[in-house]
């Protein structure tokens, strides 16, 4: 079933690519302009001036990723309503969210970090299991506690269908990403480049994840 679902979510991305670029592409490739700028060419990541500019990028991704995630759910929601917004209305709503997901989004790495540290599977298991936190957060507009606590109930009868999309996904995504790191390892401009068409890829998790999150709400409601 998980592939069924995994070629609706092509189809969704195909129909709706340009859409979903203007929203999140502006932001990531401002993200790959600074990573390129301010430690691209910095390769001792020992040197401070390097550990203070990642950090600086960090931030600037933890700032702006409530912006393009957030917009991008809105976007998705407004597509299954029939009533499709503008992308850049997509963007500034999800300004009234930026807070709880911004939050939402650090207990979820935190959690999934601890679960990786102690022995990965339950890393795997939490990130699973809250999985759909960041829909509840902005479509609901649940705290980040409750989105995460809703998240864990709906995913009890879904987790094996999270985790066969999910990983299947994620597992590609990464090994692209090593691939091209291998084949452009001294080519930092071509690397920042395909970083942003990675990234923004990405998106494919977020709209699987959505449609799982749909299949949880109608069984919900029936």
């Amino acid at each position: 079933m998980a592939f069924d679902y995994l070629r609706q979510t092509l189809f969704f991305f195909r129909q709706h690519l340009l859409s979903l670029a203007a929203i999140q592409l502006p932001f990531l490739i401002v993200l790959a302009i600074a990573n390129h700028m301010l430690i691209g060419s910095l390769i001792d990541t020992e040197n401070p001036e390097a550990q203070m500019n990642a950090g600086f990028v960090a931030m600037l991704r933890l700032a702006l990723l409530p912006f393009y995630l957030g917009g991008t759910i809105i976007y998705l929601q407004s597509v299954i309503d029939q009533r499709p917004v503008h992308p850049l209305t997509a963007i500034l709503s999800s300004a009234s969210s930026w807070g709880r997901l911004l939050i939402t989004y650090i207990l979820n790495a935190i959690a999934v970090s601890i679960g990786l540290m102690v022995l990965v599977v339950p890393g795997i298991y939490f990130g699973v299991r809250f999985a759909v936190a960041d829909y509840a957060c902005v479509l609901e507009r649940k705290g980040p506690f409750s989105a995460m606590k809703g998240s864990w109930e709906l995913t009890s009868d879904y987790f094996w269908l999270l985790f066969q999309g999910l990983a299947l996904l994620m597992g590609v995504l990464f090994l692209a990403n090593v691939m091209i790191s291998r084949a452009f390892a001294d080519q930092l401009m071509m690397m920042s480049l395909f970083s942003v068409v990675i990234d923004f890829l990405g998106v494919l998790v977020t709209i699987y994840g959505f449609r799982i999150y749909c299949v949880m709400r109608e069984e919900q409601t029936t």
